[in-house]
C-alpha cells in the first residue's frame, strides 16, 4: 500500500474565536492530506468497463441510476447501506424546547446527510500509512481548499 502524502498548515485552533484567524485561537501547525487530484465519474466508469463485461454506456447508465437512488431513499428517511463502503442517512438539527408540545417543524434548523464508514472501511483506514510531502513546509499560511480537493 502506498503512503498518503501530507503537508503542514498553520491555522488557529479549532473552536477559537479570534477575529480574522481561521479557526480562531492560538496559531498551531496541523497535518492535512495532500490530495493529488479529483477522480472524475468518467474515469470511474472507464475502470468499471475495464473490470467487467459492461459497455461504457451500460456502466454509465447503472452508476447514474445508482446515484439517483441514494438521495431518493435518504429523502424518505431510509438508511442507505452501501456494504463495505458504509451507510448514508439524513440527520437534522433543531432548537431545544422546554416542553415536547413546543417542538414542531419550525424547531428544525437544518438537515444534512451523515456518512458512517463500515467496519471493513474502518479496518482499511486503520492500515493507512502517511509520509510527509517534499513541499510540506510551503504555503504554511494558506488554508487547504477542501472543495477543490
Amino acid at each position: 500500500m502506498n503512503a498518503i502524502p501530507y503537508s503542514i498548515i498553520r491555522r488557529g485552533q479549532p473552536g477559537g474565536r479570534t477575529p480574522g484567524v481561521a479557526g480562531g485561537g492560538d496559531q498551531k501547525y496541523y497535518a492535512f492530506v495532500k490530495r493529488d487530484r479529483v477522480i472524475s465519474l468518467r474515469e470511474i466508469i472507464e475502470e468499471i468497463t475495464a473490470m467487467s463485461t459492461l459497455t461504457k454506456g451500460d456502466a454509465l447508465n447503472a452508476v447514474e441510476n445508482f446515484l439517483d437512488l441514494i438521495p431518493k431513499y435518504v429523502r424518505k428517511g431510509h438508511i442507505v447501506n452501501l456494504g463495505q463502503l458504509g451507510t448514508f442517512r439524513i440527520n437534522l438539527s433543531s432548537k431545544g424546547s422546554e416542553k415536547p408540545e413546543q417542538v414542531s417543524i419550525f424547531s428544525i434548523k437544518g438537515t444534512k446527510v451523515l456518512y458512517t464508514q463500515s467496519e471493513e472501511m474502518k479496518r482499511e483506514l486503520a492500515q493507512l500509512k502517511f509520509t510527509r510531502a517534499s513541499d510540506a513546509f510551503d504555503n504554511l499560511d494558506v488554508e487547504p481548499n477542501e472543495e477543490a480537493a
